[in-house]
């Protein structure tokens, strides 16, 4: 099961780096909140417009030191995620300590809650 969790994890990194916005909000729970690196909180449509006309465009999203917990049908994902994003022409990796939450609904497991936190590995 929890390798079911990190395949959609990645599916959605995958998709993100895509640009494909129909896999991203698929995956998205219809409750769906998001709180980013700067303390805002983002609900679904909010979260999926900053991803489609903010300024980042992601080459890549991995995950390290991932754990995975899985408690009936919810899952809670912790580790650093890395992107390798495009800012301004720039390319940039930023890396997040992130705690996402995800549920099992018709199947799939859909991300339900995230929030990511600046980490300096300097």
């Amino acid at each position: 099961m929890t390798v079911d969790v990190e395949r959609a994890f990645r599916a959605r990194a995958d998709a993100l780096a895509a640009q494909d916005w129909a896999v991203v909000e698929a995956q998205l729970h219809e409750d769906f909140v998001y709180t980013n690196s700067r303390g805002e909180r983002l609900m679904k449509q909010g979260y999926l417009d900053f991803l489609r006309d903010g300024p980042l465009r992601w080459n890549r999203q991995w995950l390290e030191d991932i754990l995975v917990t899985v408690v009936g049908d919810t899952a809670v994902v912790t580790g650093l995620v890395f992107d390798d994003v495009v800012v301004g022409g720039q390319e940039h990796v930023l890396t997040f300590a992130t705690t996402q939450t995800y549920v099992q609904q018709d199947g799939q497991w859909r991300y339900l809650a995230g929030q990511t936190a600046p980490v300096d590995l300097a």
